[in-house]
């Protein structure tokens, strides 16, 4: 019974890299590991980009240029006053407005279109939209936000630390797994851990008249990831060299099975691809929460909005809420069967994170303060518990690639040799675990708290092994006999 627990065992020793067809040390034959780990960093943004348009409708072009331009010249004056960086034009339209009958082309007007691009601190974005909107601007385009150039780079240069580390975790779960003794780091690649697009803000926003209330605007987080791929040799225990072929000698040749010669240059490889799958259990929930308000007017409904997610905000942060941000605001009109204008709705959703056992208590407590949809909930492990499963993945993929080689070796009375190629392919973590959740404010006017219990996620992951192997010399005679039978 061939033990492939006994591939390769550990040496205190420095490696060298050793022929697996002749077990003489060869400085040009390496035998290596191939790993790329991978680095992801999460970076506060404080700077808001912010596109506002300046949208007019009119009989005459000349009218609507006119009222363009002063609306727009106003919309800039009142930003440089605040202080908007970055201030720029993007687009300026024109264009005829026609209507269809009969087949007829009439032309009933024109529309023009301003846009201005502009950047401030997140801190200041929401006071300044409302005041440019006051100014004469109608549309709010895109919101973004992004973090400094500064932060960013120091996060591009943790990212790849990380992923360094990361490599470095991987290798040594299977390297512990297989009691292998790694050696020097032969090739170094450096994948891309590029600067993030600014993360945007969902934001369809139509404002025909002032808004008396600051919506809360909490700028969402940029992640950067990048990886880098590490080439390591390793070497098993010289001394232990008998275990790894289950002779006595010290060392094996490969033997060719029709003639029975040594051959050094053809070497004889078991591929073997074992898989790996632990499921963690989650200890995290992340909510996205829903303020909508239906209403008459523009104002009426954006007023309500912003003093109701105003008092959600707050108590989601009294409660500790993690990762707070928005993520969409909305504000359309609302037409009945025959297109006529009938009011407005607005919707504001936010995100946060807590523990599980203290989230349906803050979900309750924020539909009281305000908040009337619940559109996602997810859970997720922490971290920590992810990473140690990735690596415990690696190592059940190891053990499950040598059981699968022990079978074929065994069946075939074959000899194990040396690992000659190791490649650990992706551990992931997990998408977060969804739940299926769309209620409406009126289902918690009992004050009953949700209970939420959250479920696991399961992380995949495996190794590839290239296997040297050579037949019994106590079966060669046989296997060269059958091979020329079965030739003649």
């Amino acid at each position: 019974m061939v033990n492939t627990n006994n591939l390769t065992v550990v040496s205190g020793k420095a490696p060298a890299i050793v022929d697996p067809l002749t077990g003489s040390t060869n400085p040009n034959t390496a035998q290596i590991l191939n790993v790329t780990g991978k680095g992801e960093v999460t970076v506060p943004t404080t700077l808001t980009e912010v596109q506002l348009g300046i949208q007019v409708d009119g009989k005459t072009a000349t009218e609507v240029q006119q009222e363009t331009a002063q609306r727009s010249t106003a919309v800039v004056d009142v930003l440089q006053k605040l202080g908007a960086q970055q201030l720029q034009t993007t687009s300026i339209q024109l264009n005829p407005v026609y209507s269809y009958k009969d087949n007829t082309q009439t032309l009933t007007g024109f529309t023009g279109l301003n846009t201005l691009q502009f950047e401030l601190p997140t801190a200041r974005a929401g006071a300044a939209i409302d005041t440019a909107i006051q100014a004469g601007a109608n549309l709010i385009q895109n919101i973004s936000f992004t973090a400094s150039d500064k932060a960013l780079q120091q996060a591009r240069l943790q990212v790849l630390s990380e992923a360094v580390k990361d490599a470095q975790a991987q290798a040594g779960a299977v390297f512990n797994t297989l009691k292998l003794t790694p050696g020097k780091i032969i090739d170094i690649n450096i994948n891309s851990a590029d600067n993030p697009s600014p993360s945007p803000l969902v934001f369809n926003a139509t404002a025909n008249a002032p808004r008396i209330a600051t919506t809360p605007i909490i700028g969402s987080p940029q992640t950067i990831k990048g990886s880098v791929s590490l080439d390591i040799g390793y070497s098993p225990n010289s001394v232990a060299t008998h275990n790894l072929t289950g002779a006595s000698k010290p060392t094996f040749a490969i033997v060719d099975p029709l003639t029975g010669r040594t051959n050094p240059n053809t070497a004889q490889i078991l591929k073997v691809t074992g898989k790996g799958e632990v499921t963690v259990p989650t200890t995290l929930t992340e909510v996205q929460l829903g303020i909508q308000v239906d209403g008459k007017t523009a104002t009426e409904v954006q007023e309500k909005t912003a003093q109701r997610s105003t008092a959600v905000v707050d108590v989601l942060q009294k409660l500790g809420a993690q990762q707070l941000q928005t993520t969409s605001i909305q504000l359309n009109p609302v037409y009945n069967d025959t297109q006529t204008l009938t009011g407005f709705t607005e919707l504001n959703t936010l995100q946060f994170e807590l523990p599980t056992a203290r989230a349906g208590a803050a979900i309750d407590t924020a539909i009281q303060a305000g908040a009337n949809l619940i559109q996602n909930i997810s859970f997720t492990a922490s971290d920590k518990a992810l990473q140690q499963a990735r690596l415990q993945v690696l190592s059940e993929a190891v053990k499950d690639a040598q059981a699968q080689a022990g079978a074929v070796f065994n069946t075939l009375k074959l000899i194990p040799g040396k690992i000659i190629d190791i490649n650990i392919n992706s551990a992931d973590n997990p998408s977060p675990s969804r739940l299926v959740f769309n209620v409406a404010d009126k289902a918690f006017a009992t004050g009953t708290r949700t209970p939420l219990i959250g479920g696991t996620q399961t992380i995949e992951g495996s190794v590839s092994l290239d296997i040297a192997y050579s037949p019994n010399s106590a079966d060669t005679l046989d296997l060269a006999l059958n091979g020329l039978q079965r030739s003649a």
